[in-house]
């Protein structure tokens, strides 16, 4: 209890200290700090916003501007990371963004935007933060993962020749990065999205034979089989699941496409042309095998 009314009466001194304006605005967002490492963050808030109201619209003074930087920044990663509350830290960080566009306090704010849009399930702004992101600072840690991020956006939003251009983009800006296997794959579902199943086979054909022995390998064997299915080519389909199987995953999930496509070639066995006695024996073993099961 000592402790406890220690820290609410250090916020209570600090909140009124701020309303006199005790030390200036620099001082004043000291004191917005301090609340916030006290653990009061809606005091820290209210007070970093009372600041920014209190701030002069004159952009002249630099040190006036740092608090303002600042203030802004603070807010969003109260709102951010203390208070869960993604709308109030988005419209922090784009006010951020929007007024210092070149601060290296708004490199970070828009690291955070692009989510936030995302959580908040506005697929637009998202995009638009992500692409800003990356225009900005294309050389920052993290910018060929927001790259990908911007090529799996646009295929959920069905824009999938912009998600191809998207994944090329990472795969020629970033060619070191581990994420352009990643891209690659990517680009290569998006033709089978968009019912080409030839283009996706040899896109994801071309991504294999990129990556030999590695589960990227797998996974684009594995995709290039089922398109394969769809075309009626099984017994290719079970070629590209063989291949698959040993590093993919999630190897019952190969197992189970790869048994189907046998089962269908299985079915459709050729005959040879004229030998009765096959058809025969084959349609007479379904039969058996109907009547087997109804008993």
């Amino acid at each position: 209890m000592p402790n406890r009314f220690h820290i609410e009466r250090s916020a209570l001194l600090l909140a009124a200290c701020s309303l006199l304006g005790c030390g200036g605005h620099g001082g004043r967002l000291d004191e917005a700090r301090e609340l916030a490492l006290a653990g009061h963050y809606r005091a820290a808030l209210l007070e970093t916003r009372t600041l920014l109201f209190a701030l002069p619209e004159s952009r002249g003074d630099e040190a006036t501007e740092k608090t303002r930087r600042g203030a802004l920044k603070l807010a969003g990663d109260l709102c951010a990371v203390h208070l869960d509350d993604a709308r109030c830290a988005a419209e922090e960080y784009r006010q951020l963004v929007k007024q210092f566009p070149t601060a290296p306090e708004s490199l970070e704010a828009r690291e955070r935007l692009g989510d936030l849009y995302s959580r908040l399930d506005d697929p637009r702004d998202a995009l638009e933060a992500w692409r800003d992101q990356v225009a900005t600072a294309p050389d920052r840690a993290g910018a060929d993962e927001v790259e990908l991020k911007i090529a799996r956006a646009l295929v959920d939003q069905g824009r999938l020749e912009e998600a191809r251009a998207a994944a090329a983009e990472l795969a020629s800006r970033w060619p070191a990065s581990p994420l352009v296997p990643r891209a690659l794959l990517l680009s290569a579902s998006t033709f089978h999205l968009e019912g080409r199943s030839l283009d996706a086979i040899a896109a994801y054909a071309k991504v294999a034979a990129a990556y030999p022995r590695t589960d990227v390998e797998a996974e684009a064997q594995f995709e290039r089989g089922n398109c394969l299915t769809e075309l009626g080519e099984d017994a290719r389909a079970v070629q590209a699941f063989t291949a698959a199987l040993v590093r993919h995953e999630s190897p019952e999930l190969v197992q189970f496409a790869m048994q189907r496509a046998q089962r269908r070639l299985d079915l459709v066995r050729s005959v040879k042309p004229g030998n009765v006695a096959e058809v025969f024996d084959r349609g007479l073993a379904r039969v058996q095998r109907r009547s087997s099961a109804s008993e």
